[in-house]
């Protein structure tokens, strides 16, 4: 025969609708959180592009900054890069 479990005397309905309440909370806060953390990728991609961007346009401006230190003319530094 199986005993059966002692159970305390306790507030159950209480107990059971506070459970709830948290679960309700936690799951609103997962979602907001989610939301969130979704947000930040989106804007880390963008963020990621315009860092690239940054460096180009710094490559281009210290190229077109050694052609004017060169002295040279353009056709010059044509005939040079194509070599």
């Amino acid at each position: 025969m199986a005993r059966r479990k002692k159970v305390e005397e306790k507030n159950y309905d209480e107990l059971i609708q506070e459970s709830e309440d948290r679960i309700a909370t936690l799951s609103s806060e997962l979602k907001a959180e989610k939301a969130v953390l979704k947000q930040l990728k989106k804007d880390k991609v963008i963020f990621d592009k315009m860092i690239e961007e940054q460096k180009k346009e710094n490559e281009i401006k210290e190229i077109t900054s050694m052609i004017v230190e060169s002295g040279k003319s353009l056709d010059e530094i044509r005939e040079l890069l194509s070599i």
